[in-house]
């Protein structure tokens, strides 16, 4: 009787709601979520690369000028900016190393988008925004230096810079419309009896 009891506990207004929401879940648009995986790594490594570029230009300035000048504490503040926005795509766990993450069973990778709660993918997503920005002021900082920074190919940095400023973006607008599809119910080619 406990159990019979126990199952019944929901009124029928609860149990519509919880099969609503199974049905969601398992119906939903699963369109471009593979993609999105993968553009959230990359987003991740380019915010990353972009925030280690910012802060050892700024190493190299303050030993170059013999001090902070207003051109490195951007840099800085920027360059601490895309860490925190990196850490917050990877929820964090870059605060420990690799190698301690596989020896206490840690995950390495994000999450995918299917793991990930809306707050999260909403997060994230504006948390690319928000690296995007970032990575622009950086950018300009480059694009108004005298000296240009070239690169290997002979590209000057800030061109790889701004092309960065347009990656995230576009990662940043693919999230968007990847969550607002997950809100669907798919198609089907029969449609639905």
């Amino acid at each position: 009787m406990g159990v019979a009891s126990a199952n019944t506990s929901m009124d029928e207004g609860e149990l519509e709601l919880k099969a609503h929401r199974d049905s969601m879940n398992r119906f939903e648009d699963q369109t471009g979520r593979d993609g999105a995986d993968g553009t959230l790594i990359l987003a991740d490594a380019l915010t990353y690369a972009a925030g280690a570029t910012a802060f050892i230009t700024a190493a190299l300035d303050a030993m170059e000028y013999g001090g902070v000048t207003t051109r490195t504490g951007i840099l800085i503040g920027a360059g601490f900016g895309l860490w925190i926005c990196s850490q917050s795509l990877n929820n964090f766990r870059r605060l420990l190393p690799v190698w301690l993450r596989v020896v206490l069973g840690m995950r390495i990778l994000p999450e995918t988008f299917e793991e990930q709660s809306m707050f999260s993918r909403k997060r994230r997503m504006w948390t690319i925004v928000i690296a995007a920005i970032l990575t622009s002021i950086i950018a300009i900082q480059f694009t108004a230096d005298d000296t240009s920074v070239i690169t290997r190919s002979g590209i000057p940095f800030h061109y790889v810079l701004w092309g960065i400023v347009i990656l995230d973006t576009l990662v940043a607008l693919q999230w968007y419309r990847v969550i607002g599809q997950s809100n669907r119910i798919a198609e089907r080619p029969g449609g639905w009896r």
